[in-house]
């Protein structure tokens, strides 16, 4: 892994291929290995640069309290440093990582050529759902049971919990994660107990999306958790001239899933921008 020094922090980054520079930006308990599936198809035409966020993977973090803004701070700075030679770079995020994407693309869109990001967990958006706000109390029912296993130090229950009813549906983590992504989420357990708390996640309004400037593609599943798709299709009326595309067959992770069919899915989006 190679190092560059963001905002004070070592953080820890990955390239290969060559081609127009694309960071791919990992989701919640996880590292920049979450693409290892994907990376090798995208970088047989594109510069793939994988990084591990803040306090995840082999990349440092400050003490205290974390903040969303935060993250994309980091992103911004990451994407000036690795559009030196072509002066953008496109967007690929998941989850979590799917919101700082869009977010860092719109904090700096003069470096951003486009955006791709599957099922940013913006649940916030369905309080404008009349047919599906009434999931948002189930939603925070989960994360609360999720938060009290974790700040008990029941580290493995907290994840295993997260992962089956929270981010990616029964059965995933037994069926879908590998034993070395399952050590990933237990490790990174403190980190999404930080994110969970942080005082200003509330602070994303609709506005922050209706003002992107970039054009984007929204990714969603056929099989995923309740609470995605409807998401997504809020997060598409918002952002001007959005592409929503639904992969058949996938969940939340189709980078893990679908991988061959995901990777196609970006490059002929890539490809027009």
């Amino acid at each position: 892994m190679n190092r560059i020094l963001i905002n004070q922090l070592d953080i820890a980054w990955t390239a290969s291929g060559q081609g127009q520079p694309v960071i791919l930006v990992h989701g919640s308990w996880d590292t920049h290995a979450a693409w290892d599936r994907v990376a090798p198809g995208l970088a047989q035409e594109l510069r793939v640069i994988r990084y591990d966020r803040r306090g995840h993977g082999e990349s440092e973090c400050l003490p205290g309290q974390g903040r969303y803004s935060e993250d994309v701070d980091d992103l911004c700075q990451l994407i000036e440093a690795m559009s030196t030679d072509t002066g953008i770079v496109h967007l690929i995020g998941h989850s979590y990582g799917a919101t700082i994407a869009l977010l860092a693309a719109d904090q700096c869109p003069e470096r951003v050529a486009s955006v791709l990001v599957h099922e940013p967990p913006i649940f916030g958006l369905l309080k404008q759902d009349k047919e599906h706000r009434g999931l948002l109390p189930i939603i925070q029912q989960h994360i609360d049971q999720a938060m009290a296993l974790l700040e008990n130090e029941r580290d493995a229950e907290g994840a295993r919990y997260f992962a089956d009813h929270i981010g990616f549906g029964p059965g995933f983590w037994d069926g879908v994660l590998t034993a070395e992504m399952r050590a990933s989420f237990i490790t990174h357990a403190p980190t999404w107990l930080d994110q969970a708390r942080d005082p200003t996640r509330l602070d994303i309004v609709p506005e922050r999306f209706s003002n992107l400037q970039v054009p984007v593609c929204l990714t969603t599943g056929t099989h995923g958790l309740p609470w995605y798709a409807p998401t997504m299709a809020q997060l598409a009326r918002l952002i001007p001239d959005a592409r929503l595309v639904t992969v058949p067959g996938a969940g939340h992770a189709p980078h893990l899933t679908h991988p061959d069919p995901w990777v196609q899915l970006a490059l002929d989006f890539i490809g027009k921008h």
